[in-house]
C-alpha cells in the first residue's frame, strides 16, 4: 500500500519567537528599524509550509508509481503461478484416452475455477480507497485459478442435451475405460452415484456429481485423429500376438515370380502393402490417406525397411509412366540401395553430393510450377480428374532432419509440397528420429498419416498421441499406424533382392517417360551437341552482292551447356563481352581451364573474329602486349593462359607486365573486342584479379575455402568434378571440349639489328672479351675502341680534321659511368647496344624510369635504343654470343 507523507505543521514558534526578539532588540537600541526584521519570520514561516507540502505531493506521486509497479508484478506472478499450476494438474490429469489406465483414475472432463494451492495469505484491508479495493481485486484473483481440470469419477455418466456437442462428448466419454454413457431427459431421475451433465453450449456444461453442488464448467475435446487412434486401440491385438518377420512377397496377391511375368498390374483392394496387425494386411493409399505421410523412430527401429517397402509396393503395382519414385537419403544413400535401379526412380539425392542436392531443391519447385501449369493447360483443378495427365510423384526422405538442416531453404519447398501436393500429383514421406520436433507444423499439418516406431513414450505421444505412450520397448519392425479413420499395431514387411530384381524385370520393356527434372549434365560435351544460335555465320550479301561489314563489337560466344533446374531447362553459356566484361577461368590443375579458352576461342573463330593468343613466356608476352597496344584489332579476341604464372615469371618486371596487360586490355575494349585469361588458385592470385575481371567461370578449384574466395555458391564445392564442369552465374556449367589448336600461340620473333656502317656503335656488356671477339669475326674492318680513357677527349675537343671510320665503343655499366661524358656525347648520333648486363644497368645508364622491355638470355636477345628513341628488344647473334 502506499505509504501516506508525514503532515507538516505550521511553525507558530519559529514566527513568534523571532517578533519578541526583534522587539526586545529595538527597545534596547531605539532603533524603530529592528522591527524591520520582525516582518521576515512569518514570511520565512509561509514559505517553508509551502515547500513541505511540495515535497509530501512529489512521495505521495512516487509511493503511488511504486505501489503501482508492485502490483503489475503481483498480477505477473499469479498468471505465472497459475499457469504452472495447471501444467502440473494437467500432467497429473492428461486427457489422454489410453485403455491402459488405471481403473479408478478419475476421468478429466473440462476446466473450471476452483481455489488454488497458491494463493497469499489473508490480508486485513479495512478501507474502501481505489487503492484498497485494487489490493483486494488482486487478492481475490490469486485465491482462484480460472481453468483447473474438473475430475469425476468413473462409472455411470448421463449426458443431458442434444445436438453435435453432446455427440462429440458423448463419443470423447464412451472411449474411457471403466466409462459407461447415456443419453436422457432433463426430468430423468438418476441414481446417487450417476454423474449427470447437461450441454449449454459448446463452451458450458452443468456437472453433477452427488454430494457436491452443481459445477459451469469448460468442456475439452479431442481431435478426430485421437478419437480414431483411440478407438482402434481398443480393437488390436497385443503386439505379442504379431508375426515377427512379413516377408514383403507374402503380402502380393501372386508370387514374387508370377509377378516378374505379368504384363499389367495387379488388382489390390487399395493402396500398397506396409505390414501385418495379426489379423489382415495392412495398406496405404496416399491418395486417400494422405497425401502424405509422417515416420519417426529411433536409429535401428526399421524406419528404414519401410521406406524400401513403400517403394516397391508402389514400383510392383503402377507402371513407371504412373508413379515416379524421388528417394532423398541423408544417410550416405545406403538405404535405398537396389531402389535406385527401378525405372520408376528418377533420382538420388545424397548428403554426399551438395551439388545434386541443390540440383533437387531447384528442381523441385520448377516441377510444381510445370504440374500446375499442366493442370491450368487441361482445364482441371486436381490430378485426379485426368490421371493420365502426369505421373504422380512420391518423394521418400530418410533423415529428414538433416537434409533441412544442410539445406534450411527446403523448408518452404517441403511446406509448399505439403500445402498443394494433393492436387498436383505430388506426396511425401518423410523419416526422422524426432519428427515433433524437426517437422514444422506447417508441413506436419498436412501428413493426415502417421507411421511410429520405437521411440520415447513422451516422444511417442507428441508425434501420434496416446498410441505413442507405450513404444519404448517396440521390437524393431514393431510400429503404430495412425490414419485419418483407424490406427493399427503392425509388424512392417521387409523385402531382399529377389524381390527388387522381380519388379525390376517386370517393368524392364517399359519407359518411365518424362521425369521430374531434366537429366545432369554431361561428362563430355563436343560443339556439335550444343544446341546455341552462336554458330558460324556467312556473311550477309545485300542486295547489290556485296557483304555487309562485320559488326562492331564482339558478339556473345558461347562455350558450353548451362544447367538451369529452376526452369527445367539447360540452355547455352554464353559469355557476352559487352555486359559481362573480361573474363578470367578460375580453377586447379586440370580442372579444364584450358578447355575453356580454347571454347571460347573456337566460338570467335566460328564468329569470323580474329584471335591472339598470349604466349607463356614472359618475353614473348611482353612483345604481344605492346603489338596489341599499339596495333589493337577490332572484334578481336586475346586469351592469356595461365596468366598467373606468366606474371610469376616476369619477376622483376611484374608491376610493368601488368600495366602493360591493362594498357592491351583497354585498347582491346575500345575496338570492340575482349580479353580472358585462365588463372590458377584464387589463394595465390588474388592481387592478379583484383579490379582487373568483371565475370568469372569457376571450375574445380582445390578445396571449398578457394572454391568459396572464386565466388562460386557456398557449400556446393565437389572436389570429385570432371574437367570442365563450373559455375557460371551461380549455375552449373559443363564447357565444351573443343580443340586447343587456337590456344597455340604464333611464334614472333624480335626484329634483327644490323651494324650501321656509317655510325659509331656503343656497347655495354659485363662479357667484354667474348662479344669483342665475336665482332672481329663479324666485322673485321670495324675499329673497336676499348680504353675509354684515351678517348675521353672526343668529349670536350672539336674533331679532327681527317674523318674517322665508325667505331665500336665497347665498355662494362661502370666503365661507361666513369667516361661519362664521353657517353653523353656519343648517345646524341650513336646507337647503344646492351648485351649480356641486367636491366638494373639499363636504367644506371639511360634513367631511373626507363623500363627495359624483357628478354631471353638464353637467346640472341640484346637491348638495342637508337638515336632519341626508346629501349627495344631486338635480336644480334655478333653482340649476344652464347
Amino acid at each position: 500500500m502506499p505509504r501516506p507523507p508525514a503532515r507538516i505543521p505550521f511553525p507558530v514558534i519559529a514566527v513568534v519567537a523571532p517578533l519578541v526578539g526583534a522587539v526586545a532588540i529595538g527597545v534596547i537600541t531605539g532603533s524603530p528599524f529592528v522591527l524591520v526584521f520582525a516582518l521576515l519570520s512569518p514570511i520565512i514561516a509561509i514559505a517553508s509550509t509551502l515547500d513541505g507540502r511540495r515535497v509530501a505531493r512529489r512521495e505521495r506521486r512516487a509511493e503511488a508509481e511504486r505501489f503501482d509497479r508492485e502490483c503489475l508484478a503481483f498480477d505477473r506472478a499469479i498468471t505465472i503461478a497459475h499457469g504452472r499450476e495447471r501444467a502440473e494438474a494437467h500432467a497429473r490429469h492428461p486427457t489422454s484416452l489410453a485403455i491402459e489406465a488405471a481403473s479408478r483414475e478419475p476421468v478429466r472432463i473440462g476446466t473450471a475455477p476452483a481455489r488454488s494451492s497458491v494463493s497469499p495469505d489473508e490480508v486485513l484491508v479495512s478501507t474502501d480507497s481505489a487503492d484498497d479495493r485494487r489490493l483486494r481485486a488482486l487478492l481475490d484473483r490469486a485465491r482462484f485459478n480460472p481453468a483447473m481440470p474438473v475430475l469425476v469419477p468413473r462409472g455411470r455418466i448421463v449426458v443431458h442435451g442434444g445436438g453435435v456437442i453432446a455427440d462429440a462428448l458423448e463419443r470423447r466419454l464412451s472411449l474411457e475405460p471403466h466409462v459407461r454413457v447415456t443419453r436422457g431427459a432433463n426430468e430423468q431421475h438418476h441414481a446417487n452415484d450417476d454423474i449427470v451433465i447437461r450441454v449449454a453450449s459448446a463452451t458450458s456444461i452443468e456437472v453433477r456429481v452427488a454430494g457436491a453442488p452443481p459445477l459451469n464448467v469448460r468442456p475439452e475435446f479431442v481431435s478426430r485423429l485421437d478419437l480414431a487412434a483411440a478407438r482402434e486401440s481398443r480393437q488390436a491385438v497385443t503386439p505379442a500376438a504379431l508375426p515377427t518377420l512379413v516377408p514383403w512377397r507374402s503380402t502380393q496377391f501372386v508370387t514374387t515370380a508370377e509377378l516378374s511375368e505379368r504384363a499389367e498390374p495387379a488388382t489390390i483392394t487399395r493402396g500398397v502393402p506396409l505390414g501385418h496387425d495379426g489379423q489382415a494386411m495392412v495398406r496405404l493409399d496416399l491418395e486417400r490417406d494422405g497425401p502424405h505421410a509422417l515416420v519417426g523412430g529411433t536409429t535401428g527401429s526399421g524406419k528404414s525397411e519401410l521406406l524400401r517397402t513403400l517403394a516397391l509396393g508402389w514400383a510392383a503395382h503402377r507402371s513407371p509412366a504412373e508413379v515416379h519414385l524421388l528417394f532423398i537419403d541423408f544417410k550416405g544413400g545406403a538405404t535405398f540401395s537396389g531402389l535406385v535401379d527401378l525405372p520408376h526412380a528418377v533420382g538420388l539425392v545424397t548428403d554426399l553430393d551438395p551439388v545434386v542436392a541443390e540440383r533437387a531443391l531447384l528442381s523441385l519447385r520448377a516441377e510444381l510450377r510445370r504440374r500446375e501449369r499442366a493442370l491450368v493447360e487441361a482445364g482441371v483443378r486436381d490430378l485426379s480428374h485426368k490421371p493420365g495427365l502426369f505421373a504422380r510423384l512420391v518423394v521418400l526422405v530418410d533423415e529428414f532432419a538433416a537434409l533441412i538442416e544442410s539445406f534450411p531453404d527446403l523448408h518452404g519447398v517441403f511446406a509448399d509440397i505439403s500445402a498443394r501436393g494433393r492436387s498436383l500429383g505430388v506426396h511425401l514421406v518423410l523419416c526422422t528420429q524426432h519428427p515433433a520436433a524437426a517437422i514444422r507444423d506447417a508441413v506436419a499439418t498436412n501428413c493426415a498419416t502417421r507411421i511410429a516406431f520405437r521411440m520415447s513414450d513422451s516422444a511417442g505421444a507428441a508425434f501420434i498421441g496416446a498410441p505413442g505412450r507405450e513404444l519404448s520397448a517396440a521390437p524393431p519392425g514393431r510400429a503404430v499406424v495412425v490414419m485419418a479413420d483407424a490406427s493399427h499395431v503392425i509388424q512392417v514387411a521387409t523385402i531382399d533382392d529377389a524381390d527388387v530384381d522381380a519388379v525390376r524385370e517386370r517393368w524392364s520393356a517399359v519407359s518411365s517417360g518424362r521425369g521430374p527434372w531434366l537429366p545432369p549434365l554431361p561428362l563430355s560435351l563436343d560443339r556439335s551437341s550444343l544446341v546455341t544460335a552462336q554458330t558460324a555465320r556467312a556473311p550477309t550479301i545485300t542486295t547489290g552482292g556485296a557483304p555487309t561489314p562485320p559488326a562492331a563489337r564482339l558478339e556473345p560466344l558461347a562455350f558450353g551447356l548451362l544447367d538451369d533446374p529452376a526452369e527445367q531447362r539447360q540452355v547455352p553459356a554464353l559469355w557476352n563481352p559487352q555486359r559481362d566484361g573480361s573474363l578470367a577461368v578460375l580453377g586447379a590443375p586440370r580442372s579444364g581451364r584450358s578447355t575453356a579458352l580454347a571454347a571460347l576461342a573456337t566460338a570467335a573463330q566460328l564468329a569470323g573474329a580474329p584471335i591472339v593468343s598470349m604466349p607463356h613466356s614472359a618475353v614473348e608476352a611482353w612483345a604481344v602486349l605492346e603489338r596489341v597496344t599499339e596495333q589493337p584489332f577490332a572484334r578481336g579476341l586475346l586469351v592469356a593462359d595461365d596468366l598467373d604464372q606468366v606474371l610469376a615469371s616476369c619477376d622483376e618486371w611484374a608491376t610493368e607486365f601488368l600495366a602493360r596487360w591493362d594498357a592491351a586490355a583497354r585498347a582491346i575494349r575500345r575496338q570492340g573486342g575482349a580479353v580472358a585469361a585462365s588463372i590458377g588458385p584464387i589463394s595465390s592470385a588474388r592481387s592478379l584479379l583484383s579490379g582487373r575481371f568483371d565475370s568469372r567461370l569457376i571450375l574445380r578449384c582445390l578445396d571449398s575455402d578457394d572454391h568459396h574466395l572464386a565466388g562460386a555458391p557456398r557449400g556446393l564445392f565437389n572436389r570429385a568434378a570432371p574437367a570442365g564442369r563450373g559455375w557460371w552465374a551461380d549455375r552449373e556449367v559443363h564447357v565444351v571440349r573443343d580443340s586447343v589448336a587456337v590456344l597455340e600461340p604464333v611464334p614472333s620473333d624480335p626484329p634483327t639489328w644490323s651494324m650501321p656502317d656509317d655510325l659509331d656503335v656503343i656497347v655495354v656488356t659485363r662479357r667484354i672479351d667474348a662479344v669483342i671477339d665475336s665482332l672481329r669475326r663479324a666485322h673485321p674492318d670495324r675499329a673497336i675502341v676499348r680504353d675509354l680513357a684515351t678517348e675521353q677527349s672526343f668529349a670536350s675537343s672539336t674533331p679532327p680534321a681527317v674523318t674517322m671510320g665508325p667505331r665500336v665503343f665497347i665498355a662494362d655499366p661502370e666503365g661507361w659511368q666513369s667516361a661519362w661524358s664521353l657517353f653523353t656525347t656519343l648517345r646524341r648520333t650513336a646507337p647503344i647496344v646492351i648485351t649480356r648486363a641486367d636491366a638494373a644497368d639499363v636504367r644506371s645508364l639511360l634513367g631511373a624510369r626507363v623500363v627495359p622491355p624483357p628478354i631471353d638470355r638464353h637467346a640472341a636477345d640484346v637491348w638495342v635504343v637508337e638515336p632519341g628513341g626508346t629501349v627495344c628488344r631486338r635480336q644480334s647473334a655478333v653482340l649476344a654470343p652464347g
